[in-house]
Order: structure tokens, then sequence, then C-alpha cells
């Protein structure tokens, strides 16, 4: 079986793609609603991830 190599950054965007699509589906009825709420929940889900990088980044320096 191939192994798969994924930094914690890509595992980190992985989940929040799976979060937002289930909370998107699970909280809006219509379609073009769970694509907006769907792209902007990863939105801002990857924007506190580059965040939350960057503080982690410098607090250690």
């Amino acid at each position: 079986m191939p192994r798969m190599n994924l930094s914690h950054f890509e595992v980190t965007l992985i989940l929040a793609l799976f979060s937002s699509a289930v909370l998107a589906v699970v909280t809006k009825k219509t379609d073009k609603e769970r694509l907006h709420y769907g792209l902007t929940s990863f939105g801002w889900f990857a924007l506190t991830v580059f965040g939350l990088g960057w503080l982690m980044y410098l607090g250690h320096r």
C-alpha cells in the first residue's frame, strides 16, 4: 500500500475542507447557500491556520 507523506499544514487544510463541507451540508438548506457557506468557512479556517502558524513562528524565534 502506498504511503502518503503530508505535512502538518496539508493535513490541517484537508481537515478544514472536510469540516467546512460538513458544516455547510448540515446547516444550510439550498445548494447556493451551502456552497457560499462552505467556501467562506474554509477561507476562515485557512486564514486562521495561516495566522496561527505565523504567530507560533514569531513566538519561537
